[in-house]
């Protein structure tokens, strides 16, 4: 017998079955492209994922229905249009009774108004009302006719601002003082206080030293050496500052026609 060859022959076959058993589907593990760390952290993420989508929801409240989304947006809008669609209904009728309370408004302008911030509320309803009632005699006594729809529309800037109180009180100084002197049938210092304000600076009511001295030095300290002539502001501006010039000349004519019929009476 040949040992020589018997034994390689063993040996092969060991080798043969322990290549194999190596290399067999129970021994096999795909290769870890993660640490333990991550593989703990995914199982964990795994273990919430599954546990948000298995536990029930908390109970809603006694006689309460779950309402989506899509119905609660919706019934928002309802409850907004409601809202709007009863206001619009309703405008005429405040609007009445806005015009009918102001009828009763005395829109003569004290010097004592001008200038005090507490009363600019109420000095801004005066000027806004003011000038109503200027373009409607303008209108009744025939002045001009081509000029009152120009007017009435430059002008309307300059009353939507005073009706919101957004009138700057550097203007709003300027221009009740501007009618103060209207008021007084006093036209030459009126189209003078118009002459400030059309170049930029503060018009207070001549001859009235003792009003408003802290408030006109304040104003004096703000407006500086380079402040921009307010008809060059913007092209509105410029527009309703013009047409109250326009107001001021008419004002004038209407007092002189009062005077003259008063004098052939």
């Amino acid at each position: 017998m040949d040992y020589a060859n018997l034994l390689k022959a063993e040996i092969a076959k060991k080798q043969k079955a322990v290549t194999s058993s190596k290399y067999s589907p129970e021994t096999t593990r795909p290769p870890q492209t993660q640490d333990a760390g991550n593989g703990l952290a995914s199982k964990a993420s795994q273990s919430v994922k599954t546990q948000d989508i298995h536990e029930p929801k908390p109970p809603l409240e006694h006689g309460m229905e779950e309402v989506p989304r899509e119905q609660e947006v919706s019934e928002i809008t309802e409850k907004k249009l409601a809202s709007s669609v009863c206001r619009l209904r309703t405008r005429p009728g405040r609007i009445a009774r806005t015009l009918a309370d102001e009828r009763e408004v005395d829109t003569t302008i004290s010097a004592t108004e001008i200038g005090d911030v507490a009363q600019e509320a109420e000095l801004s309803l005066k000027c806004n009302l003011f000038i109503h009632r200027l373009l409607k005699l303008w209108q009744e006594e025939c002045y001009r006719p081509e000029l009152i729809l120009e007017t009435k529309k430059a002008l309307y800037p300059l009353v939507l601002k005073l009706r919101k109180r957004h009138l700057p009180s550097e203007f709003l100084t300027s221009l009740a003082t501007i009618f103060y002197h209207t008021q007084q049938r006093q036209f030459p210092q009126a189209t003078q206080s118009y002459m400030k304000l059309s170049i930029g600076n503060v018009a207070w009511p001549i001859g009235v030293t003792s009003v408003g001295i802290h408030a006109r030095s304040a104003h004096e300290r703000i407006q500086g050496k380079d402040k921009i002539a307010n008809v060059m502001l913007d092209e509105h501006t410029r527009l309703w500052i013009t047409s109250v010039k326009r107001l001021i000349t008419f004002a004038e004519a209407l007092e002189r026609r009062k005077k003259s019929q008063h004098v052939n009476e």
